[in-house]
C-alpha cells in the first residue's frame, strides 16, 4: 500500500499557505512602502511562490523517503 497526496491536497495546502504569506509580506511590506503598493507587491510576489510551491509538492509526493504507513 503506498501512501500519496492528491493534486487537490497539494493545491489546498499551497493556497492556505501562501494566503498566510501575502498576510505577512503585506504587513512588513507596509513599513517601508504604502498599504496599496505593499499588497499589489505582495501578491506579485506570491504568485510566483505559490507555483514553486505548488510544484515542489508535487515532486516531494513522489519521493517516499521519510514515508511510512502507521
Amino acid at each position: 500500500m503506498r501512501i500519496y497526496e492528491t493534486r487537490t491536497r497539494s493545491f489546498l495546502k499551497a493556497i492556505i499557505f501562501r494566503g498566510i504569506e501575502i498576510a505577512i509580506d503585506s504587513l512588513l511590506l507596509s513599513f517601508f512602502v504604502e498599504t496599496h503598493t505593499a499588497i499589489i507587491l505582495a501578491f506579485a510576489v506570491e504568485g510566483i511562490c505559490f507555483s514553486v510551491h505548488y510544484f515542489f509538492e508535487r515532486v516531494w509526493n513522489k519521493i517516499d523517503y521519510g514515508r511510512g504507513l502507521r
